[in-house]
Protein backbone atom coordinates (compact mmCIF):
# COMPACT_ATOMS: atom_id res chain seq x y z
CA UNK A 1 0.00 0.00 0.00
CA UNK A 2 3.25 2.18 0.47
CA UNK A 3 4.25 1.59 -2.35
CA UNK A 4 0.98 2.59 -4.25
CA UNK A 5 1.43 5.89 -2.59
CA UNK A 6 4.97 6.74 -3.34
CA UNK A 7 4.74 5.56 -7.22
CA UNK A 8 1.61 7.91 -7.39
CA UNK A 9 3.31 10.82 -5.62
CA UNK A 10 6.46 10.72 -7.91
CA UNK A 11 3.62 10.74 -10.90
CA UNK A 12 4.35 7.37 -12.43
CA UNK A 13 1.49 4.79 -13.11
CA UNK A 14 1.86 1.81 -10.49
CA UNK A 15 2.35 -1.59 -11.28
CA UNK A 16 -1.48 -3.48 -12.49
CA UNK A 17 -1.02 -5.28 -9.45
CA UNK A 18 -1.32 -2.66 -7.21
CA UNK A 19 -3.99 -0.40 -9.13
CA UNK A 20 -5.93 -3.83 -8.92
CA UNK A 21 -4.87 -5.31 -5.69
CA UNK A 22 -3.86 -8.19 -7.38
CA UNK A 23 -1.01 -9.53 -4.63
CA UNK A 24 -3.66 -9.18 -1.86
CA UNK A 25 -5.90 -10.63 -3.80
CA UNK A 26 -3.93 -13.78 -3.96
CA UNK A 27 -2.94 -13.84 -0.51
CA UNK A 28 -6.05 -13.71 0.64
CA UNK A 29 -7.29 -16.47 -1.42
CA UNK A 30 -4.17 -18.52 -0.48
CA UNK A 31 -5.06 -17.59 3.32
CA UNK A 32 -8.47 -18.64 3.17
CA UNK A 33 -7.63 -21.91 1.63
CA UNK A 34 -4.76 -22.13 5.16
CA UNK A 35 -7.22 -20.91 7.23
CA UNK A 36 -10.53 -23.47 6.45
CA UNK A 37 -7.52 -26.34 5.99
CA UNK A 38 -6.68 -25.67 9.66
CA UNK A 39 -9.78 -25.30 11.08
CA UNK A 40 -10.89 -28.73 9.25
CA UNK A 41 -7.84 -30.72 10.86
CA UNK A 42 -8.47 -28.94 14.04
CA UNK A 43 -11.88 -30.40 14.55
CA UNK A 44 -11.37 -33.36 13.36
CA UNK A 45 -8.24 -34.20 15.65
CA UNK A 46 -9.37 -32.96 18.50
CA UNK A 47 -12.71 -34.56 18.14
CA UNK A 48 -11.32 -38.20 17.41
CA UNK A 49 -7.73 -37.89 18.76
CA UNK A 50 -9.32 -36.11 21.86
CA UNK A 51 -10.96 -38.97 22.31
CA UNK A 52 -8.75 -41.64 21.87
CA UNK A 53 -5.57 -40.65 22.03
CA UNK A 54 -3.52 -38.87 25.62
CA UNK A 55 -2.84 -35.87 23.41
CA UNK A 56 -2.96 -32.42 24.48
CA UNK A 57 -5.30 -29.84 23.26
CA UNK A 58 -1.73 -27.86 22.21
CA UNK A 59 -0.12 -31.02 20.96
CA UNK A 60 -3.40 -31.35 18.90
CA UNK A 61 -3.18 -27.98 17.67
CA UNK A 62 0.40 -28.24 16.64
CA UNK A 63 -0.22 -31.35 14.70
CA UNK A 64 -2.90 -29.80 12.99
CA UNK A 65 -0.70 -26.98 12.25
CA UNK A 66 1.87 -29.45 10.22
CA UNK A 67 -1.08 -31.26 8.68
CA UNK A 68 -2.15 -28.01 7.13
CA UNK A 69 0.95 -26.78 6.21
CA UNK A 70 2.57 -29.93 4.56
CA UNK A 71 -0.53 -31.01 3.24
CA UNK A 72 -1.20 -27.35 1.51
CA UNK A 73 2.37 -27.80 -0.13
CA UNK A 74 2.10 -31.26 -1.10
CA UNK A 75 -1.16 -32.25 -1.39
CA UNK A 76 -2.95 -28.92 -2.80
CA UNK A 77 -0.29 -26.44 -4.49
CA UNK A 78 1.20 -29.95 -5.83
CA UNK A 79 -0.37 -32.90 -6.46
CA UNK A 80 -3.63 -31.30 -7.30
CA UNK A 81 -2.22 -29.39 -9.86
CA UNK A 82 -0.73 -32.24 -11.55
CA UNK A 83 -3.49 -34.58 -10.71
CA UNK A 84 -7.12 -34.52 -10.07
CA UNK A 85 -9.26 -34.24 -6.86
CA UNK A 86 -9.48 -38.05 -6.09
CA UNK A 87 -5.39 -38.37 -6.22
CA UNK A 88 -5.65 -35.35 -4.11
CA UNK A 89 -7.43 -35.98 -1.77
CA UNK A 90 -6.63 -39.63 -1.18
CA UNK A 91 -2.58 -38.51 -0.84
CA UNK A 92 -4.32 -35.49 1.31
CA UNK A 93 -5.35 -38.68 3.72
CA UNK A 94 -2.28 -40.49 3.86
CA UNK A 95 -0.58 -37.16 4.49
CA UNK A 96 -2.76 -36.90 7.12
CA UNK A 97 -2.28 -40.75 8.38
CA UNK A 98 1.27 -40.62 8.59
CA UNK A 99 1.47 -36.76 10.27
CA UNK A 100 -0.81 -37.72 13.01
CA UNK A 101 0.79 -41.28 13.61
CA UNK A 102 4.45 -39.97 13.48
CA UNK A 103 3.04 -37.86 16.41
CA UNK A 104 3.62 -40.90 18.41
CA UNK A 105 7.47 -40.35 18.07
CA UNK A 106 7.11 -36.17 18.38
CA UNK A 107 5.90 -36.56 22.22
CA UNK A 108 7.19 -39.62 24.27
CA UNK A 109 5.04 -40.68 26.76
CA UNK A 110 2.17 -40.12 24.21
CA UNK A 111 -0.32 -42.69 22.45
CA UNK A 112 -2.11 -42.09 19.19
CA UNK A 113 -3.57 -45.53 18.59
CA UNK A 114 -3.40 -46.41 14.64
CA UNK A 115 -7.53 -46.70 14.07
CA UNK A 116 -7.55 -43.51 15.31
CA UNK A 117 -5.04 -41.96 13.12
CA UNK A 118 -6.83 -43.60 9.92
CA UNK A 119 -10.02 -42.73 10.85
CA UNK A 120 -8.95 -39.02 11.49
CA UNK A 121 -7.18 -39.34 8.05
CA UNK A 122 -10.78 -40.83 6.32
CA UNK A 123 -12.69 -37.83 7.73
CA UNK A 124 -9.96 -35.21 6.76
CA UNK A 125 -9.67 -37.13 3.55
CA UNK A 126 -13.34 -36.35 2.85
CA UNK A 127 -13.34 -32.27 3.84
CA UNK A 128 -10.38 -32.52 1.36
CA UNK A 129 -12.63 -33.51 -1.43
CA UNK A 130 -14.88 -30.19 -1.46
CA UNK A 131 -12.34 -28.34 -0.56
CA UNK A 132 -10.10 -29.04 -3.36
CA UNK A 133 -12.89 -27.94 -5.40
CA UNK A 134 -12.55 -24.42 -3.91
CA UNK A 135 -8.83 -24.17 -4.87
CA UNK A 136 -9.12 -25.76 -8.29
CA UNK A 137 -11.43 -22.78 -9.10
CA UNK A 138 -9.99 -20.33 -7.06
CA UNK A 139 -6.43 -20.90 -7.38
CA UNK A 140 -5.54 -22.98 -9.67
CA UNK A 141 -7.80 -21.88 -11.82
CA UNK A 142 -8.94 -25.23 -13.21
CA UNK A 143 -12.53 -24.80 -14.84
CA UNK A 144 -14.40 -28.02 -15.54
CA UNK A 145 -12.90 -28.19 -19.03
CA UNK A 146 -9.59 -27.21 -18.52
CA UNK A 147 -7.69 -29.58 -17.29
CA UNK A 148 -4.39 -28.22 -19.09
CA UNK A 149 -4.09 -24.73 -17.33
CA UNK A 150 -0.51 -23.73 -16.62
CA UNK A 151 -0.99 -20.41 -14.52
CA UNK A 152 -0.86 -20.89 -10.55
CA UNK A 153 -2.30 -17.61 -9.59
Amino acid sequence: MFAFFVIRKEGRNPPATYRSGGILRIIMKHLTVLVIKFVLAAVVTEIILGMYSNLSIREILLVSLAITVITYLIGDLLILYVFNNTVAAVADAGLCWLIIYLSNYMWPGRDVPLLSALSAAVVIGVGEVFLHMYVENNILHHGPDDRDADVIR
